[in-house]
């Protein structure tokens, strides 16, 4: 795969870095929602979809704050 590469401000990362994080967050609260109530069809239906939605907005926040938390980040912020 072909590798790209964004120039973006600090300030856009920042925004970013909060919405990845929010969209983690509202994948946990779903995906709890989903195995604690497993006798509701839609729940169970799907449970598969957002277990994958939480493992990808895991990724994706770890990674931003992975490049907070390094004094490298200038190579993803100009």
């Amino acid at each position: 795969m072909e590798e790209v590469g964004y120039n973006i401000t600090s300030k856009e990362f920042k925004k970013l870095s909060k919405l990845a994080d929010d969209i983690y967050n509202i994948a946990v609260v779903v995906d709890y929602f989903c195995e604690t109530q497993p006798d509701k069809e839609e729940c169970y239906n799907l449970a598969p979809i957002v277990k994958l939605l939480r493992r990808n907005a895991d990724l994706i926040n770890a990674f931003f704050i992975n490049a907070e938390g390094s004094n490298d980040n200038q190579e993803y912020v100009h």
